[in-house]
């Protein structure tokens, strides 16, 4: 089946995860702590483990590579329970985002593409495909990425943690993009730098397409990725997919 439609992951697909995100999750979660009157020390490492952060290395399958800011916040509100500290679940999660998005939406903050993204969607235009972003990201942080990397114009859909739909891995955002430019989920790929990118796409039926510049090895996508690629550059030159 010939595609006619690409959704993309943000972090670790388009731009580096590492230097924009291990930084943010422990300013964020140590000013959240603050902010809660939670002053032992040891809890922003527990916290941190929580979400899948440990010795500035990213669990690929812990919530700050996948979730939410609602899923992130429900799992830090069960971290603290466990530690005798009763805070409100949704107020957690609107919390963290809000802390998150400060962190990563300022001016100063370095987002380094992890291939020439101008070079990449010319291509994908000229091969009249359409441009969607998949993200658990917010919306407001979304938009602020793609502007600051001036690539916001290629875009045809973006879809973010709004409110609307429900985050990835069910296939709401699919469905959207779909219905947007009538096309098929056999016409639809995902690439995605984990293994919840890859049952995103599988839940639909998209081509699944896992990518080695974010926090994943070979290894976490055997048997659910379709294609592995080292970075978004080499969909220009791959030819296992049909354009």
């Amino acid at each position: 089946m010939k595609i006619k439609g690409i959704l993309f992951d943000k972090d670790g697909t388009l731009i580096d995860f590492f230097s924009l995100w291990l930084g943010a999750a422990e300013r964020a979660i140590s000013k959240f702590l603050e902010n809660n009157n939670i002053n032992d020390e040891k809890m922003v490492n527990v916290v941190l483990e929580s979400i899948g952060v440990k010795n500035s290395k990213v669990d690929p399958r812990g919530a700050l590579a996948y979730k939410s800011y609602s899923e992130i916040g429900n799992d830090i509100y069960k971290e603290l329970c466990k530690h005798g500290y009763k805070l409100n679940a949704e107020k957690i999660g609107a919390d963290i985002s809000r802390l998150f998005d400060n962190e990563v939406n300022k001016d100063d903050v370095n987002i380094v593409e992890l291939y020439d993204l101008h070079k990449l969607f010319e291509y994908l235009k000229g091969k009249n495909i359409y441009i969607g972003l998949a993200t658990t990201d917010t919306l407001l942080s979304a938009k602020y990425c793609l502007k600051r990397l001036n690539v916001n114009k290629y875009f045809d859909f973006i879809g973010a943690d709004d409110g609307m739909y429900k985050p990835k891995p069910a296939i709401d955002l699919i469905e959207a993009f779909c219905s947007k430019f009538n096309l098929k989920y056999s016409e639809i790929a995902v690439v995605g730098d984990t293994y919840n990118d890859m049952i995103f796409a599988k839940n639909s039926g998209a081509l699944s397409i896992g990518v080695l510049s974010g926090v994943s090895t070979i290894e976490d996508f055997k048997g659910h990725a379709d294609i592995i690629l080292k970075n978004v550059g080499e969909l220009v030159i791959n030819k296992e997919i049909g354009w």
